[in-house]
């Protein structure tokens, strides 16, 4: 069988797998949420006496070095934005996928615990959080109301720091500080400008929260594979070497579904060379597209055909 369901579980491995990975995106539904105003966007956490404390040099985007002060005891969390973006138009909001590279440090010793790739220097891709109530945990709720451009610093108390301190080697009931620099933010479903698809391709429409449905045409699946963008998103180009995260939704020319990440969750889709490997036919059909790009793709490649419709919402 080319059943896509079977090939997505097993790429969700392909999701950096940091001590924290677990947090981040693995079995996260997605639902769209229209961005708003960061006045609109109520953040559920206070900064306080050791999220406020903390001394944190370097430029954003950059490795932080940090400074934590002693014999401060906190029992909740607390956030402190220590640097603000300017442009604040759109916003971490319920639903929606954010960039981050970030920094764990143990508030007891300030022992740094963890860096992101691109703040160890092992590597130029970030990782994700995602802001959603039925998924919450302690960073991807520290970016909620977050912008593109925020650098945000975290003390996680005990408790809500315990499992992060327990996998990298934290002190015992220790606070964990964290630093996070947000690079983007959007939310989970395609937002770009709408154009029609090429003639002999399937209908597609979405709902008010942005999920695909597709009509099949009334004829034979042609031969190959085909691609065009029904939505084109204004953010980053897809490159080969990109690990591509975003919702799929398959459909065989039968009519029946295969996969749909809207219900399972939100997947990462690899580099082309990783999708080469397992046998998946269609990544090369998202190089090229943009971020926040809707790509219809009919594959034919196989003998089994079938109708993708690919939502691209973030590149690593």
């Amino acid at each position: 069988s080319h059943s896509l369901a079977r090939e997505v579980h097993m790429l969700r491995r392909l999701v950096p797998a940091t001590a924290v990975a677990t947090l981040l995106i693995a079995g996260l539904t997605g639902c769209g949420a229209q961005q708003s105003q960061a006045s609109d966007c109520l953040a559920p956490m206070s900064s306080g006496a050791l999220s406020n404390n903390v001394t944190v040099l370097g430029e954003f985007g950059t490795a932080p070095e940090v400074s934590v002060p002693k014999d401060i005891e906190i029992s909740e969390t607390q956030r402190t934005i220590v640097s603000e973006a300017e442009d604040r138009s759109r916003v971490a909001e319920e639903g929606s996928l954010v960039s981050v590279n970030m920094a764990f440090f143990d508030a007891a010793s300030g022992d740094q615990l963890y860096a992101s790739p691109v703040f160890s220097g092992q590597g130029t891709s970030p990782e994700f959080l995602l802001v959603a109530k039925d998924t919450a945990n302690p960073l991807s709720e520290g970016v909620r109301c977050a912008a593109a451009g925020d650098r945000v610093v975290l003390a996680l108390a005990p408790d809500d720091g315990a499992e992060i301190a327990a996998q990298l080697g934290g002190t015992e009931d220790s606070a964990v500080v964290a630093v996070l620099d947000v690079g983007t933010t959007s939310p989970l479903a395609a937002n770009g400008a709408v154009q029609g698809l090429p003639s002999g391709y399937p209908a597609v429409v979405t709902n008010d929260e942005g999920r695909p449905g597709i009509v099949l045409p009334p004829r034979e699946a042609p031969e190959g594979i085909s691609s065009a963008s029904r939505i084109v998103g204004d953010g980053a180009k897809v490159t080969a070497e990109n690990n591509v995260v975003g919702q799929v939704l398959s459909v065989g020319w039968d009519g029946e579904q295969r996969t749909n990440t809207w219900e399972s969750g939100l997947v990462a889709l690899g580099t082309e060379e990783q999708i080469a490997q397992s046998g998946f036919t269609f990544r090369g059909e998202l190089t090229g597209k943009t971020v926040g790009s809707q790509v219809v793709i009919i594959d034919n490649s196989t003998g089994d055909p079938q109708v993708v419709v690919v939502d691209i919402l973030g590149v690593s």
